[in-house]
């Protein structure tokens, strides 16, 4: 296992470290080095070659003082032959004259040069101190154990089984005491968004239970026992080690989830394959960077040299550098989605790079890269684990957009948070003081804080506009627009469904407005001027655009009227239909044909609602002079209970059918009006389904409906009538042969 491979090459470095050894004697104190600057003419030349150049000493070789020797101890043969080598005599110093800059990319390419040798001066030196690395180790220790007492390795082994068994059995403990949590959390569905929420949050809650009982029980049994203190020293590193790589490992199940039941178990949207490559691959790299960082620690406490140290660390960036070339040929040879050529190339590229500069100890340059590359791979898995957790593709469910707004807003501000981090971290790698670039008065700096001002603005419109967009969308998805719904709390939902798009336009054009002054005045433009400015322009722009303004103000009192919601039907002068959206100006009306028609808020008028409260719908049928009044009336009854028994049109009448009396005698029938109340929008298809009834009741009780008809008479009866007959067809012939296109 990689945890415990890790685990025992921690010991072995604590077991070579702390080993008492020889004395080392006393190191040579490093020169001190004094930089000149005089100007580059040539009055400077002069004087640098003549004042300073004879002052300068001889260049001579120079070697460092040997090791003693310890012959008595057969660990100290074994080092001696590797201690360091004398190095060749430097080079004779060209003359000053010789190496001054004379123009400016004379000047580049002695800084070049001038930092090339630095480099290859560092890897010498790492080279050089390399076979000198395990002496300075044994004097080191010998110097520690002399000055804090050398180690009891029974003692140590005893201390670490007791820290390893209490974290383990307080982890037991906390396990047994959430199994009804476990339980619940194998058998949750992941079907919405709500559910995968809720079920990453006890995921996360439980991992961190159980993490927190380890740590517990690891430190509990260890401040049980008074230990001496180069024991708790030691391991106070190894619980620092083991708490990293418990962290690790909680971090990879909860969110890898290499052996999920599920695939909604994941955080990050991963196959199984990947999954457990991705899971070994970082606890590999944690316990290899955890066991690097605690090996240096202890040589830092045991006062080993810097160089020495130095060398173990180069060693550690290239066993981890390795470690990553070889888990790159793993991903390589898996065949579930194999990634791009390019990637691949780039990624080993990379890491090569990585360990170059790691290696030199070019601290800046190195974390650095580190942060530029990580950067974008933490945003890349924060957007892949957001979808995967919102899912916009099953968006349907009630409460999704709501999900999908708040999603999105986690993300946003999840992204500027790492920035901000990356940010702080660049700065403090390049020395970069913030208060001296917000102070600072040159051409320079006033670019810099003006750039950073404008960032930092449109970073956070941009959120506060996704959070206000999240909040808005949020209640509108818990309000959904009923245009039936008479209650209290239906009316109410309807009215926050008509006023919160506008509101949140509104604030839309606000943020906008505020964020393009705010960048103004961040890049030096002075808005005072600017704002009375457009007071003026205002006053002449309203005098231009008195339509605009005429539009906008009659839609804020219309919606203070609270004269018409969305999904409402209304006419207004020659527009009807039914409201859709709203602007700040007009309003849009899908008429029942189909047809859209914005119509600005001055020239809408009176404005009649048809779907408020209820609707009374009022309609006549004729029936012949010989009918039985009382026997419609009674057939008119049944009818209204039968359409309020209903299953789908009962809901929807207030009132049932019923006839208020005739109407009128017509010419050919006797006119009887018909009355009910209905939900509005209703009535239409409740009145057809009453019409089809009564027909049917009709003819089922022998009531005739009235209709037109014309009596022809005369002496000659049927030859008139047949004159008439075929008058008539001829006229009704042409009529059709002119209707007939031309050939």
């Amino acid at each position: 296992m990689p945890f415990l491979a890790v685990l025992l090459a921690l010991l072995a470095s604590v077991w070579l470290t702390a080993s008492p050894r020889p004395a080392r004697a006393a190191e040579a104190t490093p020169p001190i080095r004094v930089i000149i600057e005089v100007p580059n003419d040539d009055a400077g030349r002069a004087y640098v070659a003549d004042k300073l150049a004879p002052q300068l000493p001889a260049p001579s070789g120079k070697s460092e003082p040997t090791r003693p020797k310890a012959a008595a101890s057969p660990i100290f043969k074994a080092i001696a032959p590797a201690t360091r080598a004398q190095p060749a005599s430097a080079p004779e110093l060209p003359k000053m004259q010789s190496i001054l800059p004379t123009s400016a990319s004379g000047e580049m390419s002695f800084m070049a040069a001038n930092e090339l040798q630095k480099l290859r001066q560092r890897a010498r030196d790492l080279i050089e101190a390399a076979p000198a690395v395990p002496y300075d180790i044994v004097a080191s220790a010998e110097g520690f154990a002399a000055a804090r007492g050398s180690i009891d390795w029974l003692q140590l082994a005893l201390a670490s089984f007791l820290l390893i068994s209490g974290g383990l059995a307080a982890q037991r403990l906390a396990w047994w005491g959430s199994r009804g949590l476990l339980s619940r959390l194998l058998e949750s569905p992941g079907d919405t968004v709500q559910e995968r929420l809720r079920l990453h949050g006890m995921r996360v809650s439980l991992g961190v239970f159980v993490l927190a009982a380890f740590l517990v029980g690891s430190i509990a049994a260890f401040v049980l026992v008074p230990w001496p203190p180069v024991i708790r020293e030691t391991v106070i590193l190894l619980l620092a080690w083991v708490a990293v790589m418990r962290l690790a490992t909680a971090l990879g199940r909860v969110v890898i989830a290499p052996g999920a039941r599920h695939d909604y178990f994941r955080v990050v949207p991963l196959s199984q394959p990947l999954a457990w490559f991705w899971y070994r691959t970082l606890l590999i790299v944690v316990g290899l960077v955890a066991t690097a960082w605690a090996s240096l620690s202890l040589m830092s406490i045991m006062d080993v040299p810097v160089t020495s140290r130095q060398a173990v660390m180069s060693l550690w960036i290239t066993v981890i550098a390795l470690a990553l070339l070889g888990r790159l040929g793993v991903r390589l040879s898996i065949p579930v989605e194999p990634p791009p050529r390019l990637a691949v190339v780039l990624t080993a590229s990379v890491i090569m790079i990585a360990w170059a500069l790691g290696a030199l100890h070019l601290r800046v340059l190195f974390w650095t890269l580190i942060t530029l590359c990580l950067l974008p791979l933490l945003m890349r898995v924060v957007r892949a684990s957001v979808r995967n957790i919102v899912r916009p593709e099953e968006a349907s469910a009630e409460g999704a957009t709501s999900a999908i707004a708040w999603a999105v807003v986690v993300e946003k501000a999840t992204r500027v948070l790492l920035v901000v981090i990356g940010a702080v971290i660049l700065a403090k790698l390049w020395r970069i003081d913030i208060g001296d670039i917000a102070m600072g008065e040159s051409l320079f700096t006033r670019a810099v804080r003006a750039a950073m001002r404008v960032v930092i603005i449109m970073l956070v419109a941009d959120l506060v506009w996704k959070l206000v967009r999240a909040l808005i969308d949020g209640r509108l998805d818990e309000a959904p627009a009923s245009v039936h719904d008479d209650t209290p709390e239906g009316r109410k939902r309807a009215r926050l469904n008509t006023l919160l798009p506008i509101l949140r336009n509104f604030i839309f054009a606000i943020l906008v407005g505020v964020a393009f002054l705010m960048v103004l005045d961040a890049m030096g433009i002075q808005i005072g001027p600017l704002l009375a400015g457009a007071g003026v322009l205002g006053i002449a722009v309203g005098f231009g655009a008195q339509t605009l303004v005429k539009d906008v103000i009659s839609g804020i009192f219309y919606l203070l009227d609270d004269a018409f919601r969305v999904g409402e039907y209304i006419t207004a002068g020659n527009y009807k239909g039914t409201v859709e959206s709203f602007s700040l100006r007009s309003v849009k009306l899908r008429h029942h044909r189909g047809p859209i028609t914005t119509v600005p808020f001055g020239v809408l008028g009176a404005v009649q609602n048809l779907s408020r409260d209820w609707v009374i719908d009022k309609f006549s049928i004729g029936v012949t002079y010989d009918t039985d009044l009382d026997q419609v009336k009674k057939i008119v009854k049944d009818i209204g209970k039968q359409l309020q028994a209903d299953e789908e049109m009962g809901p929807n009448i207030i009132e049932p059918l019923k006839m208020q009396g005739v109407e009128q005698l017509g010419d050919f029938s006797i006119e009887i009006r018909l009355k009910m109340m209905t939900k509005p929008g209703e009535q239409f298809v409740i009145r057809r389904q009453a019409y089809g009834m009564l027909k049917k009741a009709f003819e089922a009780n022998g009531i005739h409906f009235a209709f037109p008809t014309v009596q022809v008479a005369g002496h000659n009866g049927d030859q008139a009538l047949g004159a008439a007959a075929q008058r008539v067809l001829d006229m009704r012939n042409a009529a059709v042969a002119a209707d007939k296109p031309a050939a």
